[in-house]
């Protein structure tokens, strides 16, 4: 994990905590992504959401983009993908 994640990770525990929940790490180095993934050089993380109800999962969206605004948010189906793409 690069520290650019690292401090993203560091970030979304605070906001989860705000929310409620224990933030869990769904991906990192491991897993299978398409094809020059961030996940495979240490700078994406996803993390998980099923636990949220949907407007919960934007909000936290919302509040990770805000504290990261260097970073891109994407809130998929099953989690949320954070990429320090910068």
């Amino acid at each position: 994990m690069q520290p650019e994640i690292l401090l993203a990770v560091i970030v979304a525990m605070g906001i989860w905590d705000r929310l409620g929940q224990e933030l869990v790490l769904t991906a990192l180095l491991d897993g299978t992504h398409m094809e020059g993934s961030f996940h495979y050089d240490g700078m994406a993380v996803d993390l998980r959401t099923h636990y949220f109800d949907n407007a919960t999962k934007e909000l936290a969206a919302r509040m990770l983009r805000a504290a990261l605004p260097m970073y891109d948010v994407v809130l998929e189906a099953t989690h949320i993908h954070v990429e320090a793409d910068f």
